[in-house]
């Protein structure tokens, strides 16, 4: 049946589907059909159902009805499915071709009018990409308090792996608080690999002949008028043939009148030939200048789209990532549970995102023989922490303040680090092989006077301008 999407919630992939008597049938993420779209409110759907709940549905191939469609809204809801749409459109089609080709002066035409235009054929062709893009923009618009647009690709098992220990570590977190943003990457990601995996494939005439070709009317109208007058030429030809053996055979012995009546009928068949040709030439013409100039339009402005289109996708799959790990960071800092198991740790210096968890794989291998996928994991995260990572140190031996000075740095920027110095060896070695912005210094518990420690301090400070607090 065909069916308009009337409530949907991203929360609970739960909606309602409405069809032409205003009927309403219920659906979840499951009976999703669709890998590269996600359901949205008001989009028009094609769905299957037992009873009121439904088993499959999926987007219509037709979202909007425009002039010199054929079809219309009202047409939609009158058919049951998009293949008695598209027949539908077809036998309308092939009726105005035929009304064109009967009423066309083809003597005097000097060019073929366009039935639609190459973006609306580009723009059919990449429908299902181009609603996983919509997707993304009606349901992801929270671009605050990001430092910078993470790299999907790069970290997406850092995602997860983030993700899936922090719902272990916190009760009050589940799958369901990222469904949303979760769907919204596995139909980006489908369409990415899609449009990926086809890219050694694409057959550039193929897709012009069928998208666009194919449904220009006055084309096809001019198609069928050449292939008719081609057929009356070849018709002409072979009774001009016919005619001649005759003549040639009885020359000797046929009536001069009869003679003089086939040499008539001869030379009039010879001028409507020679119409038919000279008419087949010019508009053979005007056929291959349409397809060459279209065809070359069409060529590039595909090739433009599609790059167009899959940055897009990619820039869609970045954001959510971002989007997505900020939000993994945001609960942590909130949560007991991570904050019992995770912030309280000493030799924890990250904060809970996904950058920390890449660091933490890259710590344990050996930087000299990294594979492809590691090397350049570590070329980004250290082009990251250059752009965004500010150091902290905290002079002291209460592992309690310790995490509450961890928890409010973390809180600043995902990618700041704090250090621990329990001990005057400790401080001294931080201090001579790193740069600190802010050094926190506990007076409560540490190992001579404040005043002593600030100026060590100073003296392994290179560059001046570290700032020391006293807490």
């Amino acid at each position: 049946m065909h069916g308009k999407i009337a409530i949907y919630m991203d929360s609970t992939g739960r909606g309602t589907v409405t069809n032409s008597a205003k009927l309403f049938f219920e659906f979840n993420r499951q009976s999703w059909s669709d890998k590269r779209s996600m359901p949205s409110v008001g989009m028009l759907v094609e769905f299957r159902a037992e009873g009121k709940t439904i088993t499959s549905v999926r987007p219509s191939r037709y979202q909007e009805f425009k002039e010199g469609d054929f079809i219309t809204e009202n047409d939609f809801w009158r058919t049951d499915s998009d293949e008695a749409l598209e027949d539908l459109q077809g036998s309308r089609r092939s009726a105005y071709i035929t009304e064109l080709y009967r009423g066309t002066d083809y003597d005097t035409i000097e060019k073929i009018p366009l039935s639609f235009t190459i973006p609306q054929a580009i723009q059919k062709y990449f429908a299902g990409e181009i609603l996983s893009v919509e997707a993304l923009k009606q349901n992801v618009d929270d671009e605050e308090e990001i430092p910078c647009i993470l790299d999907y690709f790069i970290l997406k098992r850092f995602l997860t792996k983030s993700l899936d220990t922090l719902i272990f570590m916190d009760h009050s977190t589940d799958q369901t608080q990222f469904s949303s943003l979760k769907s919204i990457i596995m139909h980006l990601e489908n369409s990415y690999n899609d449009m990926k995996d086809k890219h050694k494939m694409i057959n550039i005439t193929k897709i012009f002949n069928e998208t666009f070709l194919s449904l220009q009317c006055h084309y096809q109208a001019l198609i069928s008028t050449i292939d008719t007058r081609k057929n009356r030429a070849q018709s002409l030809e072979a009774q001009m043939k016919t005619l001649t053996l005759e003549m040639n055979a009885r020359a000797a012995t046929m009536d001069p009148a009869k003679m003089q009546a086939k040499q008539e009928r001869f030379d009039k068949l010879a001028k409507e030939a020679t119409y038919y040709r000279t008419s087949l030439k010019r508009l053979e013409a005007i056929r291959d200048d349409f397809y060459k100039k279209n065809f070359s339009i069409f060529e590039n402005a595909f090739k433009l789209s599609r790059e167009k289109l899959f940055n897009k996708i990619v820039t869609g799959l970045n954001l959510c990532a971002t989007i997505m790990d900020m939000k993994i960071w945001k609960l942590s800092l909130k949560s007991s549970g991570v904050k019992n198991s995770y912030f309280t740790r000493s030799n924890i210096e990250n904060s809970f995102c996904s950058l920390a968890f890449a660091e933490h794989y890259l710590s344990r291998l050996n930087k000299a023989a990294l594979n492809p996928f590691d090397q350049k994991l570590l070329v980004y995260i250290q082009k990251i922490t250059k752009e965004q990572r500010k150091k902290f140190l905290v002079v002291t031996s209460d592992l309690d303040l310790l995490c509450k000075v961890k928890v409010e740095v973390f809180a600043l920027n995902p990618y700041y680090i704090v250090k621990y110095a329990p001990k005057k060896v400790n401080y001294q070695s931080l201090m001579r092989d790193n740069n600190f912005d802010i050094v926190y210094i506990d007076e409560a518990h540490i190992w001579e006077s404040a005043a002593d420690i600030i100026l060590q301090g100073k003296h392994f400070d290179k560059t001046g301008k570290t700032k020391f607090k006293l807490i």
